[in-house]
């Protein structure tokens, strides 16, 4: 019988006793310092997330704020002829007679009938076009993206991303409210940055050709960037740099962007065929902005038998320029038309809600003129059209005159005197841009 623990009954025992029992402490220790180690490692590593959560939260809402961004309103209009977009969801080409919307990656084509203009808003509610694509014949372009922020506290600009893979296009831009307009051109040979003006691009397999119509374009290739004044060009060969800028070809009309106030370079008339001028209505011409760009803009708008009355609203500018070494005069000037109440060009057809004359002095010192006109309404019937043509309404029109030096009807010119652009009829909206009449 004993009582308490069994003691070793011998030296031999109690030395194997003690040798047995002592690991057991030692791991003991060892299994609280480990547990020790993770539990402050588990602390700091809550307390590093902690800190994240209260100083990177609030930075990735931030940065969310200023750079999320949401797709634009793009809308292909068919300005003469049929054009095709190819949609980037089932690349089947889809027809545009008139006016369609486009997605980012859709791509847009002209033949050598059709041309089209790419239109860009903020939102399909958008009444204000922000910037715009001419697109002549035989060119295709891809809006690969067009994009504004999210939300109206971002200082971000809008971005659009455009290639235009071939032929050529007139990219005009500008700035709306207090948020800028970027627009950027990829070539195969390289790209071309707008921001705030226009540009005029070719694109050959063999190189890219840029002219600045206004503003400041800057255009880089191979590491190199060279930046565009208003009426300088560059041209990139393929798989060089830009080369350095050059004049571009002279244009004789000043102010023809209407960057500068109207009265500048122009001079105004308005015209009414009444005996008695007390009481009738006289057209106007002001400046107004449409996206991105400055265009005078002619309008009429009488009552009663006033409004039967034929007007003329004209702003004229004298150019007095000798051309006579001049190898090629053309004439160039957008377009668009918005209301006309005399069909065609009138009985005589001479009357047409938006013209140009040119006033010549030809090589042998005759007086000479050439006129064009453009309508939206088909004239009445046995009524005579000559020197006008019908283009679509309330869409920006590109026209470009024939060569006046190579042509082989009208006298060659060794002076030119004046342009007038003006509105005639009876009532009328129309507007006319980047007028030009450029001399090689």
């Amino acid at each position: 019988m004993y009582n308490g623990a069994q003691q070793p009954t011998s030296l031999r025992d109690s030395v194997l006793v003690e040798h047995v029992m002592a690991p057991t402490s030692t791991s003991s220790t060892s299994t609280y310092e480990h547990v020790g180690r993770q539990a402050w490692v588990i602390l700091w590593l809550a307390f590093a997330i902690f800190l994240l959560l209260i100083t990177g939260g609030p930075l990735g809402v931030r940065w969310y704020v200023h750079h999320a961004t949401r797709p634009m309103t793009a809308r292909v209009e068919a300005v003469v002829g049929t054009t095709l977009v190819l949609q980037a969801k089932n690349n089947e080409p889809l027809a545009v007679l008139n006016t369609n919307e486009i997605r980012e990656k859709d791509r847009v084509r002209t033949d050598q009938n059709s041309r089209a203009n790419l239109i860009l808003f903020d939102s399909p509610e958008a009444a204000d076009s922000l910037a715009s694509v001419q697109l002549r014949t035989n060119s295709e372009i891809e809006l690969v993206s067009a994009r504004r922020p999210r939300f109206q506290r971002s200082k971000s600009a809008r971005k659009v991303v455009i290639k235009l893979l071939s032929g050529r296009a007139r990219v005009t831009t500008g700035y709306a409210g207090q948020r800028a307009m970027e627009v950027i051109v990829l070539t195969p040979q390289g790209s071309i940055r707008i921001h705030d003006g226009s540009a005029a691009i070719a694109v050959s397999n063999e190189n890219t050709e840029v002219t600045t119509r206004s503003g400041e374009v800057t255009v880089e290739a191979k590491n190199r960037v060279v930046v565009l004044s208003k009426g300088r060009r560059t041209r990139i060969v393929l798989g060089q740099p830009p080369e350095a800028p050059q004049a571009a070809d002279k244009n004789l009309v000043k102010n023809g962007d209407f960057s500068q106030p109207l009265t500048n370079a122009w001079q105004m008339d308005s015209s009414v065929d009444a005996r008695d001028l007390s009481h009738v209505t006289f057209g106007t011409v002001d400046v107004v902005s449409i996206g991105g760009r400055r265009a005078a803009y002619f309008q009429r708008d009488s009552q009663g038998e006033d409004a039967k009355l034929h007007s003329e609203t004209a702003i004229i500018q004298q150019i007095d320029t000798d051309v006579l070494d001049a190898e090629s005069l053309i004439f160039r000037m957008d377009a668009r038309l918005i209301h006309q109440s005399l069909p065609g060009g009138g009985i005589q057809s001479s009357e047409f809600p938006l013209m140009v004359r040119i006033d010549f002095i030809d090589v042998s010192g005759a007086p000479q003129f050439w006129t064009h006109g453009f309508y939206i309404q088909d004239p009445e019937k046995n009524w005579p059209l000559r020197d006008g043509e019908k283009i679509p309404a309330l869409v920006w029109f590109a026209y470009e005159s024939p060569d006046f030096m190579q042509s082989d009807t009208f006298p060659r010119p060794a002076r030119v005197t004046s342009l007038k652009i003006y509105a005639s009829g009876h009532n009328y909206r129309s507007q006319a841009a980047d007028i030009e009449l450029i001399a090689k």
